[in-house]
Formats: structure tokens, C-alpha cells, sequence
């Protein structure tokens, strides 16, 4: 009975001491205190301020740059090669009719002289048949009868003195023209591409001894897509301006070239249509001026070059930078202090910029016609969000709120 008694209180003063603790834990428990919350700050943003205005189009292509003149040079006459310009070398400069390569002319002097003989001795003939028809037409006359038959006058010998003395000049003619074939020339200033024969080497009529082109003109053979030649007006616009632009390094140069013609006929390959770009004087002194400011480069045969097509203004188009261009076609706006998504036309990108043109204008231009664009990035951007320009005034400071927390 006493260990029971006992086992009794000790069951009695442990659930004291456990209510005695459960209170002291409910009634020490700690008041919760207000932490302020502090507002997301808006976001600044770099403006640029933009109006709407006529742009111009540059379509951009490429090509190869060839002579519109290039001729293989080949001899006439047969004979030995026994002289050779100094610039008879492939990319050596000449002037028009300068004698690149001379064949021997003795032979050739000697059939002048020949010819020169036969014509005399022809000429010597029809003298003799002149003077033998006159006399024979006066012989004739003493006579008395008022008809002759040609043969009695000498007609027939006549004409055939006559034929004779006209093919002693063909041959001298082409004696002379023979002799002058034993110089080569070409009939333009040019250069030369490439050489075949040599100083002592036979040469046969039909023989080519080079390969050359004039320098005066070249020609660029521009592809284009249809929706390129479309915007460039073609064939309407046949006399556009072009912008031949090579670059050697770090360097860039510009040519000033024209359209000259647009091909009648689609690539069958590529499907595409295909213009040719003039530039005056681009191999030997270039008038282009040059990024770096120094003498340009000329151009060669076969360089490939890019090549900027003016195509006319763009009307109520914007030049933004080429950052400034969203994913799908859009822009970002900044309109009463909120950010908004604009889609526009992709006229052109370069890599520094973009020509484009608004699909709702009257949407987004404020009332002086002009729109601020937002250049700036954003981690989280989202249609309607609040944003600030930066640098201007602040209007609404974060406020910091207490709000009870638990």
C-alpha cells in the first residue's frame, strides 16, 4: 500500500511540473514583430527618341569582279618571236596599240618589195594597152565607118591590164598589211592576265600569245532574291547607284559604281536574278576613298567583293540600333511610364542596325509624331510593366510598408 502511495505522488508532481512547463512555453512565447517590406524598385531604362522619316534602302549582295573587256591576243602572221615589251608579263600595264610582241618582218619587207615590182610591170602593161586603144580607135575612125568591134579596139586587153594593175595593189596592201601584223597590240590600255610565248620562240598564224583585258571598265554580277529585285524597282531602276565595297584585313575600301543592265534570264540553279554593276577605272588608279585614310588598293580580276544596291527611301521607317531588335519582329516601348511590345517590318539588318517600319504606327507615336525606344536589356520584361527612364526625375519613391508577418 506505501509503494502504491508513493507511485501515486510522484505520478502527481510529474504532471505538475509538466503543466507547470506546458505554461511557461505557452505563456513565453515571443510577440511577432513587423518587418518592413520594401517595394521592387522600377526599373530604369535607356530612351532613344525616334520619329518616323523616309530612310534609304541599300540592298546588299555580293559578286566577282571582272574586266568587260578581256581578249586573247593571237598572231596573224607566222615567224619568230625577236622582241617583247617590257611589261609582257602577266599583270604588266600597257597603253593602247603598244607593240607587246614583235615576229621578225624580213620576209615580209621583201614580199612589199615584190608586190611594189609587180605593180610597176602591171602598171607598165595597162600603160601600153591605153596607148594601143587610142590608136586603135583612130585607126578606126581614118576609115571612115562609124562601127568597131571590141576586139579591134583593144577593150578586152584593156580590161585585163586594169584587173592586173588592181591585184598588184591587193598583194602590196597585203604585204603591207602582213608587215604590220609582226607587231602585236591590243586596241586599249589594259593588262595583261596571262602570257603564252616567249623571246625566240616560232610562232604560226592562229598561234595565241596572251590573254589580256582592258582596264578601263569592270563589271560586278550582283545576284538577287525577288523580293531584292522588287524593292530596288527592277527593271525600272536600271541606273541605280551601287557601293562596291573590299576589305584587306582590318581595312575597308569603297568604289563608286552604277547598274548598267539586268540579265534577262533566272539562274536555273539558285533561282535567282542577276544584275551587273558597273565601276570606271578600279585596276590601275582607283578614286575610292578609304576608311583608313589611305590610298585604296586597285581591284583584281576574280576578287570577290560585297556590293550595297540603292533601292529608294523607305517612307515612315526607323533606323534603331541592332541590339534594339527583339525576338519576333518586335520593339520595346516606352509609353506613360510603361513598357510595351510593338511589332514591327524587318526592311534590313546589318550588324550595327536595323531599317524597320512600325505594323501599327498610330498605336504607339506620340502626339509629335515621335516614339521613345527602349535600347536598354531587361532580365524579366513583361507587357504593361512599370519602368523609368534613366536620368529623369524620380516620381514616386519605393515606399517601405510594415505589414505584420504570422
Amino acid at each position: 500500500m506505501l509503494g502504491t502511495k508513493k507511485n501515486r505522488l510522484m505520478y502527481i508532481v510529474v504532471l505538475v511540473v509538466g503543466f507547470a512547463i506546458v505554461g511557461l512555453i505557452a505563456t513565453g512565447k515571443p510577440r511577432p514583430v513587423a518587418e518592413p517590406i520594401r517595394v521592387q524598385p522600377v526599373p530604369l531604362v535607356d530612351i532613344l527618341q525616334l520619329k518616323p522619316g523616309n530612310n534609304p534602302l541599300w540592298i546588299e549582295t555580293q559578286g566577282v569582279v571582272q574586266p568587260k573587256t578581256q581578249i586573247e591576243l593571237v598572231a596573224q602572221v607566222s615567224g619568230k618571236v625577236i622582241a617583247v615589251h617590257p611589261q609582257f608579263a602577266a599583270g604588266g600595264v600597257f597603253e593602247a596599240d603598244t607593240a607587246l610582241v614583235e615576229i621578225e618582218a624580213a620576209d615580209y619587207r621583201i614580199a612589199i618589195s615584190q608586190a611594189q615590182a609587180q605593180l610597176a610591170d602591171a602598171q607598165q602593161l595597162l600603160a601600153t594597152e591605153q596607148g594601143r586603144a587610142r590608136q586603135a580607135k583612130r585607126e578606126w575612125r581614118d576609115v571612115g565607118s562609124q562601127q568597131a568591134n571590141d576586139l579591134f579596139l583593144r577593150k578586152p586587153q584593156l580590161a585585163s591590164a586594169q584587173a592586173n594593175v588592181a591585184a598588184a595593189k591587193a598583194s602590196l596592201e597585203k604585204a603591207q598589211l602582213d608587215l604590220a601584223r609582226t607587231k602585236i597590240s591590243a586596241p586599249f590600255d589594259g593588262r595583261v592576265l596571262t602570257k603564252q610565248v616567249g623571246l625566240g620562240q616560232f610562232v604560226s598564224a592562229g598561234t595565241p600569245v596572251a590573254e589580256v583585258y582592258s582596264t578601263d571598265i569592270a563589271e560586278v554580277r550582283l545576284p538577287l532574291t525577288a523580293r531584292q529585285k522588287q524593292r530596288l524597282g527592277l527593271p525600272v531602276n536600271q541606273s541605280a547607284p551601287v557601293k562596291i565595297i573590299s576589305r584587306y584585313g582590318d581595312s575597308e575600301y569603297t568604289w563608286p559604281a552604277e547598274l548598267s543592265r539586268v540579265e534577262g534570264a533566272i539562274d536555273s540553279d539558285s533561282r535567282q536574278y542577276f544584275v551587273v554593276a558597273r565601276v570606271n577605272n578600279p585596276f590601275i588608279r582607283p578614286t575610292a576613298s578609304s576608311s583608313v585614310g589611305t590610298s585604296p588598293p586597285a581591284l583584281s580580276v576574280g576578287e570577290f567583293v560585297t556590293a550595297e544596291v540603292a533601292g529608294g527611301d523607305v517612307s515612315n521607317s526607323f533606323v534603331i540600333p541592332r541590339t534594339a531588335l527583339r525576338q519576333e519582329q518586335q520593339i520595346w516601348l516606352m509609353q506613360q511610364g510603361e513598357l510595351h511590345f510593338a511589332s514591327v517590318e524587318v526592311i534590313k539588318t546589318t550588324a550595327d542596325s536595323a531599317l524597320v517600319k512600325l505594323r501599327d504606327p498610330a498605336a504607339y507615336l506620340h502626339s509629335d509624331g515621335s516614339l521613345a525606344l527602349v535600347v536598354s536589356p531587361l532580365s524579366l520584361a513583361l507587357n504593361g510593366m512599370q519602368i523609368r527612364q534613366r536620368g529623369a526625375p524620380l516620381e514616386q519613391a519605393a515606399q517601405t510598408v510594415a505589414q505584420p508577418q504570422g
